[in-house]
C-alpha cells in the first residue's frame, strides 16, 4: 500500500456537499484491459492519473487507458514526481520510469541488492517522496535514492507500515514508532513497543498525532501518551476494517475500508459521507486512494477504479435498490421533501437526506399516488400533482382528486382559473365557494399539452410535443380568439421546450435556441446553445430543474435525481489547468508511424494526428493554430488535431483549452518536415554532379557529334568533290564525246564527202570507161579495116582495157579499205551477201538516201528500194526496224 500525507493540496479547506453522493465515475476492469487490482494511485501535476497494478503501471488521462510493464513482480506502490518521472516499488524490485521522446514510459531498476539478500524476498508496499529524496520501504530495509545515489537503512526489527506526516517519514516497527531524521531512524518516545495495532496512516490534529488502525479505530499520540479514541467515526472505522487513508485537504479525511466502502469526515470526527455499493461504488473494498490537485478523489477498488469529484456542486441520489424510481419533480415544504417519480409521490425528512445519515431507502410513498407523477406545483400554499391518473391535491399527506381527467402534465394559474395541460388539450378549472372544480375544455387546442406558459394577461403559449407550439390570445371566456401555430419542423433539434426570459419567449431544443419576435410574429436567429445541464443522465424534454430553496436546485435524472448546491460554486484549483500532448502520429495512405515533438518527418509522412487533452477534466473545448495560419480555429470538443499535407520546413502547432470558462496557456509543439528527396542537399549535390556529367556528356556528345559532323562534312565534301569530279569528268567526257562526235561527224561528213567524191570519181571513171569502151568499139571497127595500124590499135585497146580495169579495182580497194571491218563483220554473220549488197550496206550506213545511192550505183531509185527490201531479208531485219540504225550499230 502507499499513502501520502502532508502533501500540498490545491483545494484548501473546501466545502464538501453533504446531501447525496458527489459525482462518481466508475471504471470496470474491462476498461483498463483487466490489469488486476489497483494497489496505489497518484496523479501528475497536469492531472494524469497513474496506478500501480498487478501488471505494471496504468495511466489514465480522461480519454484513454495505457499500460506500461517492466518491473519484476506485482507493482505495489508508486509516487509521481512529475509527468515524466515516476518511482515504483513491486514485490521483487523498485525503480524509476522516465518518459521517452515518444511520450511513453521506460523502466530502469534501482534495486542492486538482490544477490545480497539470498532467501529474502523484499516487497515494497510504500514509497515516500520528501525533499527530493525517494524512500523505498520494505519489511527489512528503507532504501533512500537521492541524486543518483542509493543508501540502505536497515530496519530495527521488522517494519509493519510507514506513512508521512508534515514532511516527516514515520514507520511502525515491532520495537515501536520511529521517524527518519538525517537518514537515520529515531524512536518516538512514549509509544508502546508491544501489542501495537496495525496502523495504516496518520494525520495531525490540534497538536496531536491521530493514527488510523486497520481494525480497532483511531488512536491519539500526544505528549508521549498513546491512547484510543472513542468516537462515532472511530467506531465505524473499527467495524469497516480500514485498509487505506487519504487526507483530502486541511480539514477533510477519507477512509477506505475492506467491508463498508468509503467514509469521508472532517478532522473533528463528523462523518459527512458514507459511500458504498448501495450508493454507486462497484464494491465495498477500497484498496487505495489519492486526492488529486484538481479535486478528484481516486479509489482503487477490489473490482475496478472510481473517482469522486468532490469539487462538483452537484450531488446524486441513484435508486440502486428500486425504492423510489426516476425523479421527475420535487417540492420542499418546510423540512419535508416531496419527490414525484415514475412510481408515485414520495416524501422524506429533508435533514435525513444527508449522505451519511441516509441510505436513500427511507422514502415513504404517499398512499394512492402510485403511478407516474409528471409535475408538482404549489398554488395558494397547496401542493398540486399532475399525474397520469389525473389532477390531485395533497392534504394531510392524502391525495384528493379533482375532476375525472386522465393524464395531467402541468398546472398553471391564469387569472382566477387553473389551466391544466392534459394528454388531450387544456382543461380549465375555476373556484366556486372556495373549492376548485372543473369548468370546461378550452376550444381549438387539442393534443398532448405538456407545457403552458403565461406571456401576459391575454396571451398564453402551449407546447405540444411532435406537433409544435401555439401562441393563443384569450378573451374573457378563455376562448382562443387568435392563434399562431409554429410547427415542430421549424425548430432544429429534438425535445422542444418553451421558456420565458426577460428578453422574450424562446423555444429550446437539444441543439438550438430560437427567439420569438413579437413585431414579426415569428421565430428567428438560430443560435447554438448549451441547453442541457452538465449533470450526467439528466432527463431530456420538458422535465427541467426545479428551484427548491435559495440553496438547492432539483435535477431530474434517470433512475434517481440530483441536487445542485447553489451556495457551493465549483472550486477553482490553485493549480492551473494544463493542456498536454498525449500522442503524435505521422501517416500517409498506407502507414501510420509514432513520432514526437521536435521530430524530423519524412515528406512522405507529412500528415499529422496530434492528440491533446486537459487530463481528467470534462466539458473541455479546444482551439489550435499553426504558424501557417495565425488565426485560432473555432472551439471544438475534440482535442485531436489533424494536419494534412504539411509543407516541408519547420512548423509550430499551438493548442489551448477552455475549462469551465478558464482558458489555459497555449502549449506548442514543433515539427520539421524534411523536403522531398528531390529537394534535399544530397539531391542538389547529385543534381550538380548530374549537371556536370550532363554537361560533360553533352560536351562529349557534341564533340563526337561535331567530329561526326566534320567527318560527315568531309565525307560530303569528298562526295561533293567526287560528284563534282565525276560531273567534271562527265562533262569532260561529254565534251570529249561531243568533240569526238563532232570530229566523228566531221569525219563522217568528210567520209561522206570523200565517198561522194569517190563515187563521183567512180562515175567519172565509169564515164571514162564508157568513153573508152566507145573508143574500143571504134577501134574494133578500125580493125574491121585491116591496115597497118592494126598492131597499134591492139596496143591501144590493151592500154584502154588496162586502164579501165585498174580504175575499177582502185574504187573497190578504196571502198574495201574504208569499210574493211564493217565488211568483215557482215561477211562473218551474213555470208550470202554479194559485193553489191556490201556496197549497198556501206552506202546506207554512211547515211546516203535512196536517191543518192541510185546515183552512186547508176540505177533507178526504185531499184534501190527493191535492193533495200532484199537486204532486210538477208539481214533478218523486220520491216519496221531502222536499217540505218542497225547497220550503224555494227
Amino acid at each position: 500500500m502507499i499513502f501520502f500525507f502532508g502533501s500540498i493540496f490545491a483545494f484548501q479547506s473546501q466545502q464538501l456537499p453533504e446531501k447525496g453522493v458527489p459525482y462518481l465515475k466508475n471504471f470496470t476492469p474491462a476498461d483498463y484491459d483487466h490489469k488486476g487490482k489497483i494497489w496505489s494511485i497518484d496523479t501528475a501535476p497536469n492531472g494524469i492519473a497513474y496506478m500501480a497494478s498487478n501488471s505494471g503501471i496504468l495511466e489514465y488521462d480522461g480519454r484513454e487507458w495505457k499500460n506500461y510493464s517492466g518491473s519484476d513482480g506485482i507493482t505495489r506502490s508508486l509516487v509521481v514526481v512529475n509527468d515524466s518521472l515516476i518511482y515504483t516499488g513491486s514485490d521483487l524490485d523498485f525503480g524509476v520510469w522516465k518518459r521517452n521522446e515518444y511520450l511513453e514510459f521506460e523502466y530502469t531498476s534501482l534495486y542492486p541488492f538482490r544477490e545480497d539478500l539470498t532467501g529474502i524476498s523484499e516487497e515494497f508496499w510504500d514509497i515516500h517522496y520528501i525533499d527530493d529524496n525517494v524512500f523505498f520501504v520494505s519489511a527489512n530495509n528503507i532504501y533512500v535514492y537521492s541524486e543518483g545515489n542509493l543508501t540502505k537503512i536497515a530496519a530495527p526489527t521488522e517494519i509493519q507500515n510507514s506513512f508521512t506526516v508534515s514532511e516527516t517519514l514515520y514507520f511502525l516497527d515491532e520495537g515501536g514508532l520511529f521517524r527518519i531524521e538525517d537518514l537515520s531512524p529515531k524512536q518516538v518516545p512514549g509509544f508502546p513497543k508491544n501489542n501495537i495495532p496495525e496502523m495504516i496512516g496518520a494525520y495531525e490534529y490540534e497538536g496531536s498525532l491521530i493514527m488510523i488502525s486497520q481494525n480497532s479505530g483511531l488512536y491519539q499520540y500526544k505528549n508521549e501518551v498513546f491512547s484510543q479514541i472513542n468516537t462515532e467515526l472511530s467506531q465505524v472505522l473499527n467495524e469497516g476494517n480500514v485498509f487505506s487513508f487519504e487526507q483530502i485537504d486541511d480539514t477533510h479525511l477519507a477512509f477506505g475500508t475492506i467491508l463498508d466502502g468509503l467514509y469521508i469526515s472532517d478532522k473533528n470526527g463528523n462523518i459527512l459521507h458514507h459511500i458504498n455499493k448501495n450508493k454507486g461504488l462497484q464494491n465495498n473494498t477500497v484498496l487505495s486512494m489519492h486526492q488529486s490537485s484538481f479535486g478528484h478523489l481516486w479509489l482503487g477498488m477490489d473490482y475496478g477504479v472510481s473517482f469522486l469529484d468532490l469539487s462538483n456542486e452537484h450531488t446524486f441520489f441513484y435508486d440502486y435498490r428500486g425504492n423510489f424510481g426516476t425523479g421527475y419533480s420535487a417540492i420542499l415544504r418546510e423540512d419535508t421533501f416531496y419527490l414525484g417519480t415514475n412510481q408515485g409521490l414520495y416524501k422524506t425528512d429533508w435533514n435525513e437526506l444527508n449522505n451519511y445519515r441516509s441510505e436513500f431507502d427511507n422514502f415513504e410513498i404517499i398512499e394512492g399516488s402510485e403511478g407516474q407523477v409528471w409535475s408538482l406545483t404549489t398554488i395558494e400554499d397547496q401542493i398540486w400533482i399532475g399525474h397520469d391518473r389525473g389532477l390531485f391535491t395533497l392534504q394531510d399527506n392524502k391525495l384528493n382528486r379533482l375532476g375525472d381527467l386522465r393524464g395531467v402534465w402541468t398546472i398553471q394559474p391564469y387569472k382566477d382559473h387553473l389551466l391544466v395541460g392534459t394528454y388531450n388539450g387544456i382543461s380549465i378549472f375555476r373556484k366556486e365557494n372556495s373549492e376548485w372544480s372543473y369548468w370546461k375544455q378550452m376550444e381549438l387546442i387539442v393534443g398532448s399539452c405538456n407545457q403552458i406558459l403565461i406571456e401576459d394577461e391575454q396571451t398564453i403559449w402551449v407546447n405540444i410535443p411532435n406537433y409544435g407550439v401555439i401562441r393563443a390570445s384569450l378573451d374573457d371566456d378563455l376562448y382562443p380568439t387568435e392563434r399562431e401555430i409554429y410547427l415542430s419542423e421549424e425548430f432544429d433539434g429534438n425535445n422542444q421546450y418553451l421558456r420565458i426570459e426577460e428578453d422574450g419567449v424562446q423555444v429550446l431544443t437539444d441543439t438550438h435556441k430560437f427567439e420569438y419576435s413579437a413585431s414579426e410574429g415569428s421565430f428567428s436567429g438560430q443560435i447554438q446553445d448549451q441547453l442541457n445541464s452538465k449533470v450526467e443522465d439528466v432527463l431530456q424534454g420538458t422535465t427541467k430543474p426545479v428551484l427548491l430553496n435559495y440553496e438547492f436546485e432539483f435535477y431530474p435524472i434517470y433512475n434517481g435525481f440530483a441536487l445542485k448546491n447553489l451556495s457551493m460554486q465549483k472550486s477553482k484549483p490553485d493549480t492551473a489547468y494544463q493542456l498536454v500532448f498525449r500522442n503524435v502520429k505521422a501517416y500517409n495512405n498506407d502507414e501510420v508511424r509514432k513520432t514526437f515533438g521536435g521530430a524530423e518527418l519524412s515528406y512522405t509522412f507529412n500528415n499529422l494526428r496530434v492528440e491533446s487533452i486537459v487530463p481528467n477534466q470534462e466539458d473541455v473545448e479546444y482551439q489550435f493554430k499553426t504558424d501557417a495560419n495565425e488565426e485560432w480555429s473555432d472551439w471544438s470538443g475534440s482535442g485531436i488535431i489533424e494536419l494534412i499535407g504539411m509543407k516541408y520546413g519547420d512548423s509550430q502547432l499551438s493548442v489551448r483549452a477552455n475549462v469551465d470558462g478558464t482558458i489555459t496557456a497555449a502549449e506548442n509543439i514543433y515539427f520539421s518536415v524534411n523536403p522531398p528527396w528531390y529537394r534535399t542537399w544530397y539531391a542538389y549535390t547529385a543534381y550538380i554532379f548530374m549537371a556536370y556529367i550532363l554537361i560533360w556528356v553533352v560536351y562529349f556528345i557534341q564533340g563526337a557529334k561535331l567530329k561526326k559532323q566534320k567527318k560527315a562534312l568531309l565525307k560530303d565534301q569528298r562526295k561533293s568533290l567526287h560528284k563534282q569530279e565525276k560531273r567534271y569528268r562527265q562533262k569532260i567526257k561529254e565534251a570529249e564525246e561531243a568533240k569526238l562526235k563532232a570530229e566523228f561527224e566531221n569525219v563522217k561528213e568528210q567520209l561522206k564527202s570523200k565517198t561522194i567524191e569517190l563515187a563521183t570519181k567512180a562515175r567519172e571513171n565509169d564515164e571514162k570507161n564508157r568513153i573508152l569502151e566507145s573508143l574500143n568499139e571504134k577501134l574494133k571497127r578500125i580493125e574491121e579495116s585491116p591496115e597497118n595500124i592494126e598492131r597499134r590499135v591492139t596496143e591501144l585497146q590493151q592500154i584502154v582495157d588496162s586502164h579501165i580495169n585498174s580504175d575499177d579495182n582502185t574504187f573497190e580497194i578504196q571502198i574495201d579499205e574504208l569499210h574493211k571491218d564493217f565488211y568483215s563483220t557482215l561477211r562473218n554473220e551474213f555470208s550470202e551477201l554479194t559485193r553489191y549488197d556490201l556496197r549497198l550496206c556501206a552506202y546506207i550506213k554512211l547515211g546516203f538516201d535512196s536517191k543518192e545511192i541510185s546515183n552512186l550505183l547508176n540505177i533507178k531509185p526504185s531499184s534501190v528500194y527493191i535492193s533495200r527490201s532484199r537486204l532486210r531479208k538477208k539481214l533478218n531485219i523486220e520491216s519496221d526496224e531502222d536499217l540505218h540504225g542497225y547497220l550503224g550499230s555494227l
